[in-house]
C-alpha cells in the first residue's frame, strides 16, 4: 500500500491546523511563536496512520515561501476554505501553486460550518465549484466539517484512510533516492538529523548518500518515519534521517539528500515555463524567485525565442541562478515575481546540464520542449536524436534523466532492438541521422576529389572535422560506407570507391623520372628543394604527386625535406642487419660507410631507423633493436 502525503492549502485563519489536530490529535504548529500568535508561520507535520502524513502550511501571504516549501513534496492537495469567509486571496494563490506543481489528486474541505447557516454554506460550495473548474480539483469530493464540534470529521477521516488503497505502489527499485530537506537539527547522542518527504527511490540504514549541492558524502546512521524507527524508507514517506560525515551547520532547507553520483550542482538549467492567466508580463532576463523542492532561489530567466511572456503563455527558457542548485529531470517549480512577491507561473526542468542557449535558438527550443511531459523511454530517444553526434555514455544519460544506469541500459537495449539506437565503443547514438551523415561524408569526399584530383583521398581527420562528428562515430559510418562499396579506405585516406588518380603525360614522366632517380641515388638522393627546382611542373602538382607516392608507400619521408625510395629503405634495413650480425654496436660514421652516404643524409636516415624500431641509440653508439 503506497503512503500518502497530504498538504493543506488555503487562506490564513481558515482552520487548516485546527482541522489537522481534529483528524490526528497532533498540533502541527510546533513553534512557540505560532502557539503564542495562533497563526501558522512555518510548515508543520502530523500523521493519521503509518501510511498517511499531513504537511500543514501557513496561509498568510507573507509566508507563501514556506507554503511552497511544504506543497512541493505532497502528492495530495487539501484545499481548506472557512464557511464564514468563503474564497479569499490566498485560497486562489494556493490553488494556483498546487496546480502549477502538477498535484494530480485532492479534496476540498469547508471548515467552520458551525459559524454560519446552511444557505450560506451552499453558496460557498457553489463558488468553490466554479473556482476549481479546469483544475485538478474540478471533480474532487467536498466535505463540510466543524473541527470544534467534530461535525463531518469522521466522514472525512474515513475518506482519507481509504486513499492509499487506490494508489499504486511506486517503482522504487528503478528510481534514485531523493529527499529535499525541510528541517535540520542535532539530536543528542546521534548528531545531524535531516527531515523531509522522500520524493523518489528508497534507502536503507548504512547506505552512502550525498548532500547536494555540497556534494558531501553522508552515511545513513538511522531512519525514523511516522515517529517510528525503520530499517529503510521509500518514496511517499515522511522521514527523519540521522546522517554522519557532515555537520548540521553545513546543511540548510532547500538542500537535498540523494543517491551519490547522479546529481550535479549547476547554476544553469533549461526548463519549460507557463504563466498564470492573472500574471503580469514576464520579460527576458527578469529577476525571479524560483521555488523548487524545499528551496527558494534567485535567478534570471532567459526566454528562448521570446522577448516576453504574456499571461497564460508558455515557452522554453533558461534559468541562471545566483548560487549552485541540484535538480532532477522533470522537477516542477514555482515562479514568483522578485518584487512585489506574487506567484506568476511555474515550470518543469527539462535539461539539468545544458549548454547556454541564445534567444534566437528557436529550433532547438522546439526540439526540447516535448521533454516537459514525455516518459523516460521517449525522453531518452529524443535526447539521442537531439544530439546525434554527442558521445553518450550510459551514466551521462542516466544523469541527464535522473534515473539509475540500469534503467537507462534497459531502455537503450530496447531502442537497439528496434534499430533506433546503436552502441559504438561504449557510446550510444541515435541511428536516425546516420543516412544524412553518410550523404554528407560522400559529398565531402566528392568535393575533395574535384579540388585535388591528384590526391589519393581525404584524411579521416579532415572528414571528421568537416562533418563535425567524433572519430568514434566517424569510423563507424566510414566502415558502413566501405562495406557498402561506396568508398575505399587506404590507411588514413578515404576516396570514392570508383576513384582513380589520372596523371597527364607530363605528370607521369615526372613520377617515372623521380622514382628512377631516387632508386639510382640510393642513400644520396636530392632533397625536396632540389626536386622542386629541377621539375617542369607547377609546385602544387609536385606536392600532390609526392603525397600520392607517400600514400602508396612508394617513397618514405624520413625528414621534413628528405624522401627515400621504399626499395632503398628496405635495402638499408638489410645492410644494417647484416652489419650487426658481426658487430654488437656501431657509430654513426661506421653506419654511414655501410650505407655509403654523406653525414648530411646519415643522421636523418639513422634517426628514421630509430623511430621505426630497427635500431636503438645508446649514447654515441647504435644497437640493433632485438
Amino acid at each position: 500500500m503506497r503512503p500518502i502525503i497530504i498538504g493543506t492549502a488555503g487562506h490564513i485563519d481558515h482552520g487548516k491546523s485546527t482541522l489537522i489536530r481534529a483528524l490526528t490529535g497532533t498540533d502541527p504548529d510546533r513553534l512557540a511563536e505560532e502557539k503564542l500568535r495562533g497563526m501558522t508561520i512555518d510548515i508543520g507535520f502530523a500523521f493519521l496512520n503509518e501510511n498517511i502524513a499531513f504537511i500543514d502550511v501557513p496561509g498568510h501571504e507573507r509566508f507563501i515561501k514556506n507554503m511552497v516549501t511544504g506543497a512541493s513534496t505532497v502528492d495530495t492537495g487539501m484545499l481548506v476554505v472557512a464557511a464564514d469567509d468563503g474564497i479569499m486571496p490566498q485560497t486562489r494563490e494556493h490553488l494556483d501553486i498546487l496546480s502549477l506543481l502538477k498535484i494530480s489528486r485532492g479534496l476540498i474541505v469547508i471548515t467552520k460550518i458551525d459559524l454560519t447557516d446552511q444557505n450560506w454554506i451552499d453558496l460557498v460550495e457553489e463558488d468553490l465549484q466554479e473556482l476549481v473548474q479546469g483544475t485538478f480539483l474540478q471533480n474532487a469530493p467536498i466535505f463540510r466539517v466543524s473541527s470544534v464540534q467534530g461535525t463531518g470529521i469522521g466522514e472525512l477521516k474515513n475518506y482519507l484512510l481509504s486513499l492509499p488503497e487506490h494508489v499504486a505502489e511506486p517503482q522504487t527499485g528503478s528510481e534514485l533516492f531523493r529527499l529535499p530537506v525541510d528541517r535540520v537539527f542535532v539530536s543528542k547522542g546521534y548528531g545531524t538529523v535531516v527531515t523531509g518527504s522522500v520524493i523518489s527511490g528508497q534507502v536503507n540504514v548504512g547506505a552512502e548518500l550525498e548532500v547536494l549541492p555540497l556534494l558531501k558524502p553522508a552515511k545513513v546512521r538511522g531512519i525514523q518515519s511516522h515517529n517510528k524507527s525503520a530499517d529503510n524508507i521509500s518514496s511517499g514517506h515522511r522521514a527523519a534521517i540521522n546522517i554522519q560525515g557532515i555537520d548540521h551547520h553545513q546543511i540548510e532547507r532547500g538542500f537535498v539528500l540523494a543517491t551519490r553520483g547522479y546529481f550535479k550542482p549547476t547554476k544553469l538549467i533549461t526548463c519549460f515555463v507557463s504563466m498564470l492567466s492573472s500574471a503580469p508580463n514576464l520579460v527576458y532576463n527578469a529577476h525571479v524567485r524560483i521555488h523548487i523542492g524545499t528551496g527558494e532561489h534567485l535567478a534570471r530567466i532567459r526566454l528562448i525565442g521570446r522577448d516576453k511572456l504574456l499571461p497564460g503563455e508558455s515557452s522554453v527558457a533558461q534559468l541562471v541562478f545566483d548560487k549552485e542548485i541540484a535538480v532532477g529531470f522533470q522537477d516542477r517549480f514555482i515562479i514568483r515575481q522578485y518584487s512585489p512577491m506574487i506567484t506568476i507561473g511555474g515550470g518543469t526542468v527539462i535539461d539539468v546540464q545544458p549548454k547556454p542557449l541564445r534567444k534566437k535558438d528557436k529550433d532547438f527550443a522546439r526540439l526540447i520542449a516535448p521533454l516537459e511531459s514525455t516518459d523516460i523511454p521517449l525522453a531518452l530517444r529524443r535526447l539521442l536524436e537531439m544530439n546525434p553526434t554527442r558521445l553518450n555514455s550510459v551514466h551521462a544519460l542516466a544523469v541527464q534523466l535522473s534515473c539509475h544506469d540500469e534503467l537507462i541500459r534497459k531502455h537503450l537495449h530496447e531502442l537497439n532492438k528496434k534499430k533506433t539506437a546503436v552502441a559504438i565503443e561504449g557510446a550510444w547514438f541515435a541511428t536516425k541521422f546516420h543516412d544524412d551523415i553518410k550523404v554528407k561524408i560522400i559529398d565531402l569526399v566528392k568535393r575533395y576529389h574535384r579540388q585535388k584530383p591528384l590526391s589519393s583521398g581525404k584524411t579521416k581527420t579532415e572528414i571528421f572535422e568537416n562533418a563535425k562528428i567524433p572519430p568514434v562515430l566517424g569510423n563507424y559510418i566510414l566502415k558502413q560506407l566501405n562495406d557498402d562499396k561506396q568508398i575505399k579506405i587506404s590507411g588514413d585516406k578515404v576516396a570514392l570507391a570508383d576513384f582513380t588518380v589520372e596523371f597527364s603525360n607530363a605528370q607521369q614522366r615526372f613520377i617515372d623520372n623521380l622514382e628512377s632517380n631516387l632508386q639510382n641515388a640510393a642513400f644520396n638522393p636530392p632533397d625536396l628543394k632540389e626536386i622542386h627546382r629541377s621539375a617542369d611542373l607547377p609546385e602544387k602538382d609536385i606536392q600532390l604527386i609526392i603525397a600520392y607516392l607517400l600514400d602508396r608507400q612508394r617513397v618514405v619521408q624520413i625528414d621534413k625535406d628528405k624522401i627515400l625510395h621504399t626499395e632503398v629503405v628496405e635495402k638499408g634495413k638489410s645492410l644494417i642487419r647484416e652489419f650487426f650480425s658481426k658487430r654488437q654496436s656501431a657509430t654513426v660514421s661506421e653506419l654511414k660507410n655501410v650505407l655509403q652516404t654523406s653525414r648530411k643524409w646519415a643522421i636523418p636516415i639513422l634517426n628514421y631507423y630509430d623511430r621505426i624500431g630497427l635500431t636503438v641509440r645508446r649514447g654515441s653508439q647504435r644497437l640493433l633493436n632485438q
